[in-house]
């Protein structure tokens, strides 16, 4: 086990580590814009699509315009003050992720894209944007229409189908390939650069866990699992980490365990992580928030406002794919 005194040293190097130029992260993408960059405040093809959501707080099934779907999915997604680039590229990703999900629907527990109006989970209605935006509501719900109505009818494919655009805030300065998260290989899911997202307030974030509470935890889930209780500072060993810097395996007991299930019993923001012990108190470091695969929500407003438009922002987190017109 690892001297507390590592945290330091992982802190430092995280500080160090920042590039200074972030403008020079992103080379240009020479993307044929075309018709593509039309706006499109009437769009014809997708003003009759409905949407099907599976509403986890009532146990039914809800239908709903695409307008509506796109603008109070998207706000519960990324914050009002996002730029609006960054929006339309993860309203596009909503929207794809959706007819994913429609043509893949065992992918689904319930066949459905599960929502909770009440905890602001995958959709909300502009009731409920009301009360949660409060005296910005209007301000903000027409900056969410407008972006809408622009890319309504755009979705993005691979292979000329609905491509898996799943996403995430923040990433731990590179986003991880699916494989190494689900054991899925998809080409356009791999890892990419985001350093922008080194700079977010999410990006380091140190959750300390005392003794007691964290034998408890380990000894619920992995009860086969043998831990001295004399010697806490041995509960942990080894830590298995991809390429791209998040945990695959954590060491427990002698026994190795996907890192996915120790963010989850741990509460934590990423499985890009390190564990420290010291003075009966283990201290977990992350960097990012999410499972790190797809596009980064940070990492796309900050490319926005670096002057990067929203089909940029999606072929850099999702390499391989075209924006349709549908």
């Amino acid at each position: 086990m690892k001297n507390f005194i590592g945290i330091f040293i992982f802190l430092l190097l995280v500080n160090v580590l920042v590039p200074v130029a972030y403008s020079k992260v992103y080379s240009a993408i020479p993307i044929e814009e075309s018709k593509l960059s039309e706006k499109q405040q009437n769009p014809t093809n997708t003003s009759e699509e409905k949407v099907s959501l599976y509403d986890t707080q009532t146990n039914s099934l809800i239908e709903l315009s695409l307008e509506d779907y796109l603008i109070g999915a998207a706000a519960c997604e990324m914050p009002a003050l996002y730029e609006e680039n960054a929006i339309k590229a993860q309203m596009i990703a909503i929207h794809s992720y959706y007819l994913y999900c429609k043509e893949n629907p065992e992918s689904l527990e319930k066949g459905y894209i599960e929502i909770n109006e009440k905890s602001l989970k995958g959709y909300a209605s502009q009731a409920r944007l009301m009360e949660f935006w409060q005296m910005d509501y209007y301000d903000y719900y027409s900056k969410f229409k407008r972006c809408a109505n622009e890319v309504i009818d755009k979705i993005l494919v691979y292979e000329n189908k609905p491509a898996m655009t799943v996403y995430h805030a923040v990433s731990c300065g590179k986003t991880a390939d699916s494989n190494d998260i689900w054991g899925r290989s998809l080409p356009y899911l791999i890892s990419v650069d985001s350093t922008y997202d080194q700079v977010s307030d999410n990006y380091l974030k140190i959750k300390e866990i005392d003794k007691s509470t964290m034998f408890s935890l380990l000894s619920i889930k992995y009860p086969n699992i043998k831990l001295n209780e004399d010697n806490p500072d041995e509960w942990f060993g080894d830590v298995m980490y991809t390429d791209s810097g998040y945990a695959s395996y954590v060491e427990i007991g002698g026994d190795m365990v996907p890192a996915g299930q120790i963010r989850d019993i741990l509460g934590l923001q990423s499985t890009c992580l390190m564990i420290f012990y010291e003075e009966d108190t283990f201290s977990i470091a992350t960097k990012g928030y999410g499972h790190g695969v797809g596009l980064s929500q940070y990492g796309a407003n900050r490319m926005s406002a670096q002057g990067k438009n929203y089909t940029e922002i999606l072929q850099h987190y999702y390499p391989g794919t075209t924006i349709k017109r549908i």
